[in-house]
């Protein structure tokens, strides 16, 4: 058959085979709408480059008490820096795995939103939580284990800054990090209550070694770890968790203070 002739030439055969049209890449406001919308990738990224940073930090802090014979004796001084600097890292590699990433935003994406329970609630929830694990531990004949922050309450000064890193920055990082960060993920693959178990059993083995490995207090922080996971279940929002988090370790820093007579 002869192509049928049209004005200005003659009409080009098309083939009877449709053709596919070719899918768009996904674009990055797509995945952000997947909650989570990180994945373990992204987990592995954040813990790799903040195991680095540790290592980093770790190096520096030798060396400044190996310039310094007076650290040398009591690297006392280097703890709350050091735990600073720490969190500092901690928000540059979520940032890095968020925000540089996805274009997404680090606070929000991680749950630091408005919701609904009171914060009064959520402080005297804390102190009660608080209590309620100390009993458990006295039940268990928990031992008594120095911590290294035992040796702030020396001075006046550094008891000061350490108490308004125990009650205000270290429940900011560590719930972005712990509720925000790892449970929504560990949720999306093995359902809601094994993410906040096993976030909260990861929460609690990384405290084994500064109450010198007695399972007691693992145990215990599990506990809490677990509470706190449930109320970023329970509201969508790591805010509750934090507050909540924060009058917990308001308790333990009010009975270092009375201990010491601060």
């Amino acid at each position: 058959m002869q192509p049928e002739e049209i004005e200005g030439g003659l009409e080009p055969q098309t083939s009877a085979v449709p053709v596919e049209p070719t899918e768009a890449p996904a674009q990055p406001e797509a995945v952000a709408k997947r909650e989570p919308f990180w994945g373990y990738m992204d987990l592995l990224m954040v813990i790799g480059l903040l195991i680095g940073s540790v290592v980093v930090i770790g190096v520096a802090a030798g060396l400044i008490m190996f310039l310094n014979p007076k650290l040398r004796a009591d690297p006392t001084p280097l703890m709350i820096p050091m735990n600073l600097v720490v969190y500092g890292a901690l928000y540059l590699s979520l940032r890095g795995a968020l925000q540089l990433r996805y274009g997404q935003p680090v606070f929000r994406s991680l749950g630091w939103r408005r919701s609904g329970p009171n914060p009064l609630l959520m402080i005297f929830g804390g102190f009660v939580l608080a209590f309620a694990i100390s009993l458990g531990a006295t039940a268990l004949h928990t031992p008594k284990i120095p911590t290294p922050f035992d040796q702030l309450a020396k001075s006046r000064v550094d008891f000061a800054i350490f108490a308004v890193t125990a009650v205000a920055i270290a429940p900011i990082f560590e719930e972005l990090f712990f509720r925000g960060f790892i449970q929504p993920l560990l949720s999306r693959t093995f359902g809601v209550i094994a993410g906040v178990i096993i976030t909260a059993a990861l929460f609690g083995s990384l405290h084994l070694m500064e109450y010198s490995w007695a399972w007691q207090y693992a145990l215990f922080i599990t506990v809490a770890g677990a509470v706190f996971g449930w109320l970023r279940a329970r509201t969508g929002s790591i805010i509750p968790s934090t507050v909540m988090h924060g009058a917990f370790n308001a308790v333990s820093v009010i009975a270092l203070a009375f201990g010491k007579n601060i």
